[in-house]
């Protein structure tokens, strides 16, 4: 199994870029497709022995060129088809063209915002191959050499294949910088150059490397490692590392329980996953096994506005009073809210004419400002929700919860959603 697959995130158009991609490169294939409903998940992709992971993840990343793929090809009619087809609906970023590495080399960004470097495979490696390259620019300037060595000391058989740096009089005025370096993490080829020049892009989760772990420990041990001395956790096996390079740290043994043939044990497992930053395959397979788990359910919404405005109409009571409720028959007359860990919150939700009404309350079990909120609903059920600054201003708003019985999943869905759609229907208007 390829130890490190390049993991694009898209809006929503997973399955018709991968098979985009497999019409260009020769001996390419589609692979497993995980659907929700008719709606593409993740797709699985081939090009040529090399493979390649998408996910309709919704508008919340933009892929950008800080991580772009090598596409080398065997032979200068390759080359030329793959520009061709690529570059349409495409921008140029590097001519097509003959430079002193390259018969045929040249840098786009294809019609989905991907970023491919094409260029004719030297004689020393002949055949079709990919690698993802990795270009430290703004604040990771510099940090290339770093990154490498850092890399190539977590990954067993891991190698620099060589290293090629910039010059006087070579347009980078980073004299001794990285300008080309090739290195491997368990077979797998990388690449990674620094680039001094003003680029409007940064490393984001939008293009991440997915690493295949054999178990748990290995797991656990890249984990601490690339989380430390600057790292951040993130959700469902996500982090970045100091450099800001997303990874995705996963048990191979996972994607043996998602390809269950009984959805329901499929369902617990992802909704066990959903609720973990470091993946715990133990724990997935407990969730799995144990029918009275409760599955959990995701919502989201990207709301106009500014992340501490947001994060103030989320929890003050005058403003939960204005948005808390799934149908405009509905209101809430009252909210208490005791924002902190260990502090509690209550509402009453009312229909307006009185026939109906309810108290919704809990108790908070982690409140990290700006960032996260978690807690307990009195009748035990886990709730989180992740609120993220995007690039351009907006906020991102991700809730998930625990279903409970007496009702259709889809049911309690579309009520939460309805809530979270009032909510951001009332921050944008006030």
């Amino acid at each position: 199994m390829q130890k490190i697959i390049p993991f694009f995130w898209y809006d929503h158009q997973a399955e018709e870029a991968a098979n985009f991609y497999t019409s260009i490169f020769k001996n390419s294939s589609v692979g497993k497709i995980m659907r929700q409903g008719d709606k593409a998940l993740t797709v699985d992709f081939k090009l040529g022995d090399y493979n390649f992971m998408g996910l309709n993840g919704g508008p919340l990343f933009k892929i950008n060129p800080s991580i772009s793929i090598f596409a080398m090809c065997e032979t200068v009619e390759d080359t030329d088809a793959a520009w061709a087809a690529l570059s349409e609906g495409g921008k140029v970023m590097m001519p097509y063209d003959k430079y002193p590495w390259s018969e045929k080399y040249g840098w786009l960004e294809d019609k989905y915002g991907v970023s491919w470097q094409i260029l004719v495979s030297h004689p020393s490696r002949p055949g079709l191959h990919f690698a993802p390259s990795l270009m430290f620019t703004g604040v990771q300037h510099g940090k290339a050499e770093a990154a490498i060595n850092l890399y190539t000391s977590l990954f067993k058989n891991a190698s620099i294949d060589g290293i090629a740096r910039y010059e006087e009089g070579e347009g980078d005025p980073a004299i001794g910088t990285i300008k080309h370096a090739e290195f491997r993490l368990d077979g797998c080829l990388l690449m990674a150059m620094d680039s001094s020049h003003m680029h409007a892009f940064q490393f984001n989760e939008a293009v991440s490397l997915m690493v295949n772990c054999k178990d748990q420990q290995e797991v656990d041990f890249l984990w601490e490692k690339l989380t430390t001395d600057g790292g951040e956790e993130s959700q469902c096996g996500w982090l970045k590392d100091k450099f800001g390079v997303s990874w995705q740290i996963i048990p191979t043994e996972m994607f043996q329980l998602f390809s269950d043939p009984d959805p329901a044990r499929v369902q617990r497992a992802m909704g066990a996953m959903m609720q973990m930053k470091k993946l715990d395959l133990a724990k997935m397979k407990a969730a799995a096994d144990d029918p009275a788990a409760r599955p959990v359910v995701t919502i989201e919404a990207i709301v106009d506005a500014p992340l501490e405005k947001v994060w103030d109409f989320w929890s003050a009571p005058k403003h939960i009073m204005q948005w808390n409720s799934a149908s405009p028959d509905w209101h809430t007359p009252r909210a208490e809210n005791d924002l902190r860990k260990g502090g509690s919150f209550s509402s009453r939700m009312e229909a307006k004419d009185g026939s109906f009404g309810f108290d919704f309350g809990g108790v908070y079990d982690e409140v990290i400002d700006n960032q996260l909120i978690e807690y307990t609903m009195g009748d035990g059920r886990k709730v989180s929700v992740h609120f993220t600054k995007m690039e351009d201003g907006s906020t991102h708003v991700m809730e998930s919860f625990e279903a409970e019985s007496q009702n259709p999943v889809d049911m309690q869905r579309q009520g939460w959603q309805s809530i979270l759609d009032n909510f951001k229907k009332y921050v944008e208007s006030n």
